[in-house]
């Protein structure tokens, strides 16, 4: 009794909604953030199309369980099979083929920065349109933009090509990493396309649970009250499944086989494969353990809000968990945990009053943090690798 009447008096002080929406926004975040960092963690490159794969997975999930009816829990291990797919699909086509040096790399490079460029002028030419009353106009106008890029791409790949027969010099580290961050673009752009001719530029709404089912009583039903905030059983089931996922994650890490080779392909590629191990392989388990929990936070975030399923969602929630890596140390897993944690609360206190800049406080924590500690929370000063 005297503990619930000092948890009463604090509710007056104090609003519990803020720190059951913090939790709830740093779990989610803390699931996508992981991905980049482990991606990091091992191949140091940022994949910019994981949020892409958050929205795939989150479509995947919704597709199965609102249109074909599969149970929540067999919608939820399906999508995590889709994403787990794309994300050995992501490593195949646009890293691999960099880590290798593979003459394909030239290709989606340059073909994925004309591509960011026909998009960026298309998408002005229809702002500008649209102010002026001129949409249709300004459509064919977008359109023959999109197809210039075309023989645009054509020729600078040729282009490309004549300087490989005639000899070009030795890629420095800076190039290598525009190279990295050209297709992590080329290939967000292309899933966001794949997004929109699939499912279109509607959005979408998660379906209620039957009330006499027991997705309903579990995710639906009142977990704790304290004051006016009530926790509810979807924003208890986030905290739980990331609270046992990353348990696990941990586990598999540091006590497993792949675990040990997940970390000494971290440490040193090259004196991982010889002694024996298979750095390509283990570089697309770890794009598949980041893309199965992306789909994970997306159905997880699907439900808790409810709406805004659409073909571009993953870029808000991408750049904010993107931020959370960085400001735990990018590269380490249990910085991602705490830097999703950081900016989710950051986010729930602004959200009181300042809604609408709830974003620039997030990242001005991040850039806060960097101004004095560059390599993050938990990152190492110096190390070449988290």
């Amino acid at each position: 009794m005297t503990r619930r009447a000092d948890a009463l008096r604090m509710s007056e002080f104090f609003d519990w909604s803020v720190l059951f929406n913090a939790l709830t926004l740093g779990a989610v975040y803390a699931l996508i953030a992981v991905g980049y960092t482990m991606v990091y963690g091992i191949i140091q490159l940022i994949n910019f199309a994981h949020g892409e794969v958050f929205m795939i997975g989150t479509f995947a999930g919704l597709l199965l369980f609102a249109q074909l009816s599969v149970p929540l829990s067999l919608a939820i291990l399906l999508a995590m099979l889709v994403c787990l797919m794309l994300g050995v699909v992501i490593d195949f086509t646009a890293y691999l083929p960099l880590r290798r040096k593979h003459p394909l790399a030239d290709t989606i490079s340059i073909a994925g920065l004309t591509g960011f460029c026909g998009l960026a002028i298309a998408y002005f030419l229809l702002a500008r349109a649209e102010q002026s009353q001129a949409a249709a106009s300004g459509l064919r106008i977008a359109l023959g933009v999109l197809l210039a890029a075309i023989p645009l791409a054509l020729f600078a790949l040729a282009i490309c090509g004549l300087y490989g027969k005639l000899g070009r010099p030795k890629a420095s580290v800076t190039s290598d990493r525009l190279s990295a961050l050209i297709t992590a673009i080329g290939m967000s752009l292309s899933l966001q396309t794949i997004a929109q001719l699939v499912w279109g530029a509607d959005f979408y709404v998660f379906p209620p649970f039957a009330k006499e089912s027991l997705a309903h009583t579990v995710f639906e039903s009142d977990v704790l009250t304290l004051g006016s905030a009530t926790l509810k059983g979807k924003e208890f089931v986030i905290w739980v499944v990331t609270a046992a996922l990353m348990v696990g994650l941990n586990g598999l890490v540091h006590r497993t086989k792949i675990g040990k080779a997940m970390r000494a392909c971290a440490q040193d590629q090259k004196t991982a494969a010889l002694m024996g191990v298979n750095v390509d392989y283990v570089i697309a388990v770890t794009f598949m353990i980041g893309s199965a929990l992306a789909a994970i936070a997306g159905i997880l975030f699907a439900i808790k809000v409810g709406g805004n399923i659409y073909f571009r969602m993953g870029y808000y929630p991408g750049v904010i968990a993107f931020a959370a890596a960085v400001l735990g140390g990018i590269g380490s897993i249990r910085g991602a945990v705490v830097g999703g944690l950081i900016i989710g609360a950051t986010q729930a206190v602004a959200q009181v009053k300042w809604a609408e800049y709830d974003f620039a406080f997030a990242f001005g924590l991040m850039i806060l943090v960097i101004l004095f500690r560059p390599w993050g929370i938990f990152g190492k000063p110096g190390a070449a690798r988290a």
